[in-house]
């Protein structure tokens, strides 16, 4: 995960606006962010054992129903936004990899890095993740019935969104994209992306609300595909226009009162429509629901992106080591994530504790296990 054309954000910049040869700036902040969304996944992950939903391999209901909806709060918080996030920093890095290589290198290397994991996932590790739950039957009914994407959803969705990007550019050759002085983005042009994603996601929850799985599609959180577009294209946008560089102490304040801002006045008008209202359907409290998770997902990658560039843009070792193999952790949390459920499922212990145990154990396990898998021949060329 080291070089600039890892799928799950690159840790080089590519050349700055207007510049195509010479060697590219580190973004140091962006590894660190990364770091920071990996851990996430995993969290995210082990909460939802422990939440009553049955959306993972192994689940247990929770002893303690304050903490079960404590675990349901921080999984809708962090769905509001860590997942437009990693699309926005794949984005990002996507027009330098395109300059550098062309379309034919580009997308072979896509392929290899995306495609192969998917591929081995979606037909291997995907059904062995879900012989635990084996009855009986059919071997063949059962394996056809656990094939399928997992956790990596997301390299399907950026596979197809670095597919587009390259269609795209082939279409529009001629247009030679210009540099320009890295500027902030104008806080009305914010505002007004915010506005028109959160019109878009309200219209598309009246057909897809939240929680309802799209056959084929196979994307868990399809209600969201709004924001996974829209933030992959301005990830493409801001690169030309350099706004990681440039993006102000000012606008991070901006984006910190946006996210507090929405959580206290949109979300309890979401939520007083009832316990399901704010799901989408077309209510008004679904068109709230998505006026918050649209301005708290802008405002919170403002807040941070402006925060780790001015406190968080180096590296030691064990940063390095952790950003290098963040990829490698998506790619194989699900297996150590859900032997850590299984293991603590035979203790009686209340809920809250088991969760702590399965974080604390999971997430070094994680990265700690990435190393030596990514030493494995052939490996670190995919990983």
């Amino acid at each position: 995960m080291a070089t600039t054309d890892h799928p799950a954000a690159a840790a080089h910049s590519g050349a700055s606006p207007g510049q195509s040869t010479g060697s590219p700036p580190r973004l140091w902040f962006v590894d660190n962010l990364r770091i920071l969304l990996t851990a996430l996944v995993v969290l995210h992950h082990t909460a939802i054992i422990y939440s009553g939903l049955p959306l993972w391999y192994y689940t247990e209901q929770p002893t303690s129903g304050a903490v079960g909806l404590g675990l349901l709060v921080f999984l809708q918080i962090d769905q509001a936004w860590f997942m437009g996030a990693f699309f926005l920093l794949s984005g990002y890095f996507a027009p330098g990899s395109y300059d550098r290589k062309g379309p034919r290198a580009f997308l072979r290397d896509r392929l290899i890095r995306l495609g192969i994991p998917l591929l081995v996932f979606y037909f291997v590790l995907n059904p062995i993740l879900g012989l635990a739950s084996y009855q009986g039957g059919s071997p063949l009914d059962t394996y056809l019935n656990t094939i399928g994407t997992g956790p990596l959803w997301f390299v399907l969705a950026l596979l197809v969104f670095d597919g587009t990007y390259a269609a795209w550019r082939l279409a529009t050759r001629r247009r030679v994209p210009r540099g320009r002085d890295p500027r902030s983005p104008a806080f009305p042009a914010v505002i007004g992306f915010v506005l028109v994603l959160a019109l878009a996601t309200y219209a598309l929850r009246i057909v897809i609300p939240q929680g309802f799985w799209v056959p084929v599609v196979d994307f868990p959180t399809s209600a969201y595909l709004p924001q996974y577009v829209s933030f992959f294209i301005l990830g493409t946008v801001a690169y030309r226009r350099g706004w990681f560089h440039a993006t102000t102490a000012r606008m991070g304040w901006a984006g910190l009162a946006m996210a507090v801002g929405a959580t206290v006045v949109f979300l309890p008008l979401a939520l007083a429509g009832g316990a399901d209202a704010w799901l989408g359907h077309g209510t008004a409290s679904s068109l709230f629901f998505a006026l918050w998770d649209s301005t708290f997902a802008v405002g919170v990658v403002l807040a941070l992106l402006t925060l780790f560039r001015s406190r968080l843009n180096a590296q030691g070792r064990l940063r390095r080591y952790l950003s290098g193999h963040a990829f490698t952790v998506y790619v194989i949390h699900a297996f150590v994530v859900t032997a850590a459920g299984y293991a603590l499922g035979a203790l009686a212990l209340p809920t809250l504790a088991k969760f702590a145990i399965a974080a604390v154990v999971a997430l070094p396990a994680c990265f700690a296990l990435a190393g030596p898998i990514r030493r494995l021949p052939g490996v670190r060329r995919v990983l």
